[in-house]
C-alpha cells in the first residue's frame, strides 16, 4: 500500500513538473512571438517612414527637371507638386496610417495649403500640378524630422533586439 501511495504521488508530483515546464516553454514562446511581432510591427514603420521621405526628396528633386513650364515666385523658395504626386501623397498617409504617425501628414498637409498659389484650373492643369509659394522650406523641414524620426526608430529597433526575451515577463500570456 505504501508503495502504491508513493507511486501515486510521484506521478502526481511528475505531472506537475511537466505541467510547469510546458507552461514555461509556452511563456517563453508566447514572448518570443510577440517580441519577433513587435521587431516586424518597427522594421515597417522605419521602411514606411523611409518610402515617404524618398517620395518627398523626389518632389523636391523635379523642381530641376521642369524649371521651363514652371511657375516662380522666388527662385530658391517655391515648390512644385504634380497632381500625381499629391494624390499619391494623400492615399499613402491614407494606406499607411498604422504605420505612420498620425499628426505627421496631417501637418505636412496643412502648413502647406496654407502656401498653395490659386491658379485657374487651365493653368494648373497646363503645369500638370500646384505651385506652392515658400513650400520647399516646409518640404526640406518635413524631410529632416523624417530622417531624425527614422534614427530614433532605429535607435528604438537596435535597443528592442538587445533585450532579453526572459521567462517572466510582465505581460501574463495565461490571463
Amino acid at each position: 500500500m505504501i508503495v502504491a501511495i508513493t507511486g501515486f504521488i510521484g506521478v502526481l508530483l511528475g505531472a506537475v513538473l511537466v505541467y510547469a515546464g510546458m507552461a514555461l516553454q509556452m511563456r517563453h514562446l508566447e514572448n518570443k512571438e510577440q517580441r519577433r511581432r513587435e521587431l516586424e510591427l518597427k522594421v515597417k514603420e522605419i521602411e514606411t517612414l523611409n518610402q515617404l521621405n524618398k517620395k518627398i526628396n523626389e518632389i523636391l528633386q523635379k523642381r530641376a527637371t521642369m524649371l521651363d513650364e514652371y511657375v516662380s515666385f522666388d527662385a530658391f523658395d517655391d515648390c512644385y507638386i504634380t497632381i500625381d504626386d499629391f494624390a499619391y501623397l494623400q492615399s499613402f498617409s491614407a494606406q499607411n496610417s498604422f504605420y505612420l504617425p498620425n499628426y505627421i501628414l496631417d501637418e505636412l498637409f496643412k502648413n502647406i495649403s496654407h502656401r498653395k498659389v490659386v491658379l485657374s484650373p487651365d493653368e494648373t492643369m497646363k503645369i500638370g500640378g500646384y505651385a506652392y509659394k515658400g513650400g520647399r522650406v516646409i518640404l526640406e523641414n518635413f524631410t529632416d524630422n523624417l530622417t531624425e524620426m527614422i534614427n530614433e526608430k532605429k535607435s528604438q529597433l537596435k535597443n528592442m533586439t538587445r533585450q532579453p526575451i526572459g521567462f517572466f515577463s510582465k505581460d501574463d500570456v495565461w490571463s
